[in-house]
């Protein structure tokens, strides 16, 4: 991959010569003396035809871009003609192992924000973006007609999915109906609020299942997993602290990590500079030797700790389950999210679907803020037709963050409107959780 990358990357060979490896390292180089990739010192510094190899125009097939949650730059991710024909094969694999597609019809409803659209040889694919009537629609009239329906959505928007389903009559148990959430961490409160509004018991039902799918624009969809082991050794370590604190979770309170799978034949992973339980930054590198932009050892700005085998057969016999028959890896979220004194996002989010009935009154959206006196808020939206009751679930949602974290604290819940941060219909961006207070 390394070799490469320098042949065909200008820009790979400029980072490789500042970090005194010269413009093609020779073997003596160990791997940890490579450069490491962030989006700022390759999209944020160089221009694309530096960065990539030389393919004429006719013959890209693909352009994904990454989310531009990070400012106003953006990662692309480009796929020649011969690889997008072969793009279908990681999708199909993962919606095998979980799904049994190659012996159960299976309609696809893709409401990813973005333009990110999947290619399936095993299941029919319904690419209809942030349109939940559009997606209702399908799954109510052509669901039927499949042995089992999955959706992918993000954890925002499947909230206007699930009220627009209520209106237009659509049956999710009858459709045998299974989420994959995208775009954010996944926590089990929300996964349990989901599961209640699909008629769906997650400890019993076999079916059917809520999982999450972890990606990254500049390298590719799908390329961490849950599988059904995963999230039955992570529900478990919500009603066990000895699996939670073996997952590195030593605060009772802190928010268990999510769990996911890796293809090892798909991308390398490190965790870079871990910390005393094995948490580090997620570094990735992809073993596709055909790619257009090289990105060896590109970080993603996310926590994680890399599981041993040993460390998976502990879990899963604690959890009562099989191991993985793929490597697993741990990961906790954003690290610019994970500001020293404050909530996590994933912590609020436990706090926000702990109670359904709240939960039922809010968008799902909140922004975490530092005033000049050190206090903390947590400003939630509400739904439009909730503006009576604003200020009890403020009261109400202060109680809750207060039972889970002891430092001067104050929830905010602002109509639909007022909320300052996130027009009603806007879909279409990831939702940054952690910001400066808006004046």
């Amino acid at each position: 991959m390394i070799p490469l990358a320098a042949q065909h990357s200008a820009a790979y060979r400029v980072l490789l010569q500042e970090h005194g490896c010269g413009h093609t390292p020779a073997e003596s180089v160990e791997w940890a003396q490579l450069p490491v990739l962030t989006k700022q010192n390759t999209f944020g510094r160089f221009a694309l035809n530096e960065l990539a190899r030389d393919v004429p125009a006719q013959e890209l097939a693909d352009v994904l871009t990454s989310s531009g949650r990070g400012g106003r730059s953006f990662g692309f991710r480009l796929t020649a003609r011969d690889q997008h024909e072969e793009g279908w094969f990681d999708i199909d694999l993962g919606l095998q192992d979980v799904f049994d597609v190659d012996r159960r019809s299976t309609l696809l409803v893709n409401c990813l924000p973005m333009g990110v659209v999947f290619r399936s040889k095993a299941v029919a694919v319904a690419n209809v973006s942030v349109r939940q009537d559009m997606a209702c629609s399908i799954l109510r009239d052509v669901g039927p007609k499949f042995q089992q329906t999955v959706l992918c959505t993000d954890p925002l928007f499947i909230r206007a999915l699930l009220e627009e389903a209520e209106v237009a009559g659509v049956d999710w148990k009858a459709l045998n109906t299974s989420v994959i959430i995208g775009e954010e961490i996944l926590v089990e409160a929300q996964r349990d609020y989901i599961a209640s509004r699909m008629g769906m018991d997650l400890d019993v039902d076999d079916s059917r299942l809520i999982g999450s799918s972890f990606g990254v624009g500049e390298l590719g969809l799908n390329l961490l997993f849950e599988t059904r082991e995963t999230i039955r050794i992570r529900r478990a370590a919500a009603r066990d602290p000895g699996i939670a604190q073996a997952l590195g979770c030593r605060d009772v309170m802190a928010s268990l990590p999510s769990l996911f799978c890796y293809n090892p034949m798909r991308s390398f992973i490190e965790v870079l500079n871990p910390d005393g339980d094995g948490y580090g930054e997620l570094c990735v590198t992809m073993l596709d030797k055909q790619a257009v932009i090289p990105l060896p050892r590109y970080t993603t700005g996310d926590l994680a700790r890399l599981l041993t085998e040993d460390e998976c057969r502990a879990l899963a016999a604690r959890a009562g389950c099989v191991s993985p028959w793929l490597p697993m890896i741990a990961v906790k979220g954003r690290i610019k999210d994970r500001a020293a004194g404050l909530p996590s996002v994933e912590g609020v989010k436990e706090c926000l679907y702990r109670d359904h009935a709240v939960a039922d009154r809010l968008t799902g959206a909140f922004k975490i803020l530092v005033g000049g006196d050190d206090l903390v808020r947590v400003v939630f939206q509400a739904r439009t037709d909730v503006a009576a009751e604003l200020e009890a679930l403020s009261h109400q949602l202060t109680a809750i963050l207060r039972e889970r974290w002891q430092v001067p604290l104050r929830a905010e819940v602002l109509g639909g409107v007022a909320f300052p941060w996130r027009p009603l219909l806007d879909h279409e961006r990831k939702f940054a959780y952690v910001d400066s207070p808006v004046v």
